[in-house]
């Protein structure tokens, strides 16, 4: 009988280049592929003005600008805005060959004579009209979401891990009318230029795709930036159980702020987090899902956002096993903190990070994003170049001082949604008003 031998995944950052100017950083790849097809990502980031209104206001300059650039691209890219607390990130796909118009277009578009026009009914990006369709559609998704369990479970634990800064808030109906086209033009103005990001992934010169990066970036805005805002702080209050009769299952919610991309624990954070819960091979779906059949998919996982990182770790249970679950995640954290896995669990989840950072580097779109991730973070591109040699050189006692620093030590907060209140799960707070 032959012996199966498990391939062992490496990943090589691609060559790229980068251009500084005084209104953000250029970064360019050549990439070969399949198709005629170019990518671009445009990072535009974010300082909070008022807490409560903040998540309300991204989600409104987000459709308000998804809305115009589409109009601005027209028929040459797919154009989207995702909306992130702390960033804006403009994506946009086209053929090579239209690749320079599309980012010209999208540049003009959110220069100074795009969304800084003195006529609040003039057309642009946060003219009148479009943030009336915009806050419009914004009030129709929160109001398809409104008091899904999922929903309150996240608006919850954001309010139990930022407390009143503006990352612990959701966007709420309620805010909506608030939200002007002024107000979006003083927001998106309100971080330094120099912090804006321009990526483009494609086939042709370097030139050639530096060149369409920096048409990408917008001219700076008229307006003055924004004070930034505090760093969050982890409020006290400790973990509560929101009741939501009729919930089918009793939905976790845990976490905590720790370090993000630039602190040197996070190679060592993101190991321990995915053998906790960050794959299929993990802790929690080996006990709770395989072993005690509690939960179908629980997980865990790290979202940098900022300067730091959210961590969140996730089960949906049976609500006759919900006390029982929170047991035994404190006990598989604990485990882990103690440095109680095998070489085997460690060298796994080595491989799994690594291979997935070369999955998501496989296509252009994925590089594209890769590299705007990266650069949000705060880090430069060549950061990917050290990525591997970071990932295999951690041992076991570098995973378990970091699960024990930053998850274990300080202890989890968040929520419970539960149909009612139950012996072992914590005490019940009220639902948080939308």
């Amino acid at each position: 009988m032959t012996a199966t031998t498990i391939p062992v995944p490496h990943f090589t950052a691609p060559a790229h280049r980068q251009h500084e100017l005084d209104r953000g950083t250029l970064v360019a790849v050549d990439r070969a592929g399949t198709g005629d097809l170019a990518e671009a990502r445009l990072l535009l980031p974010l300082v909070p003005g008022p807490a409560a209104a903040h998540a309300t206001e991204v989600d409104v300059a987000a459709e308000a600008l998804r809305e115009a650039l589409e109009e601005a691209a027209g028929a040459l890219a797919v154009v989207r805005a995702e909306a992130r607390p702390d960033r804006i990130v403009v994506s946009a796909r086209s053929f090579t060959g239209d690749l320079a118009e599309v980012c010209a277009r999208i540049g003009a578009c959110l220069g100074p004579e795009g969304p800084g026009p003195a006529d609040p009914g003039a057309v642009g990006p946060f003219g009148a009209e479009r943030v009336d369709r915009a806050r419009a559609a914004v009030a129709a998704r929160l109001s398809a979401a409104e008091r899904h369990p999922t929903v309150v479970a996240r608006a919850g634990f954001l309010a139990a891990v930022y407390g009143g800064h503006a990352y612990g808030h959701t966007a709420t109906a309620a805010r909506l009318p608030g939200v002007t086209g002024e107000a979006l033009r003083a927001f998106l103005a309100g971080a330094p230029v120099a912090a804006r990001r321009a990526v483009v992934v494609g086939r042709g010169p370097a030139g050639a795709l530096l060149d369409a990066a920096r048409a990408l970036l917008p001219a700076p805005p008229r307006l003055a930036p924004r004070t930034a805002a505090a760093p969050p702080r982890r409020p006290a209050g400790g973990t509560a159980t929101l009741v939501s009769p009729g919930v089918p299952q009793t939905l976790i919610r845990l976490g905590g702020h720790v370090p993000g991309r630039v602190h040197p624990d996070y190679p060592a954070l993101q190991v321990a987090v995915l053998m906790l819960g960050g794959y299929f091979g993990s802790r929690l779906t080996a006990v709770l899902r395989e072993r005690e059949g509690l939960s179908y998919a629980p997980r865990a996982v790290l979202d940098p956002l900022g300067g730091s990182a959210a961590f969140t770790l996730e089960a949906d249970v049976r609500p006759d096993g919900a006390a029982r679950a929170l047991v035994l995640i404190d006990e598989e954290l604990e485990r882990l903190a103690a440095g109680a896995f095998s070489t085997g669990e460690l060298l796994g989840a080595q491989n799994f990070t690594v291979g997935s950072m070369a999955m998501a580097c496989s296509s252009r779109s994925g590089l594209a994003s890769v590299f705007a991730g990266t650069l949000v973070s705060g880090l430069s591109p060549q950061w990917l170049g050290g990525y591997e040699d970071r990932v295999r050189a951690l041992s076991a006692a570098d995973v378990a001082r970091a699960a024990r620093t930053y998850l274990l030590e300080p202890g989890l907060t968040g929520v419970l949604v539960a149909p009612g209140p139950a012996d072992g799960l914590p005490p019940v707070r009220p639902l948080p008003l939308s």
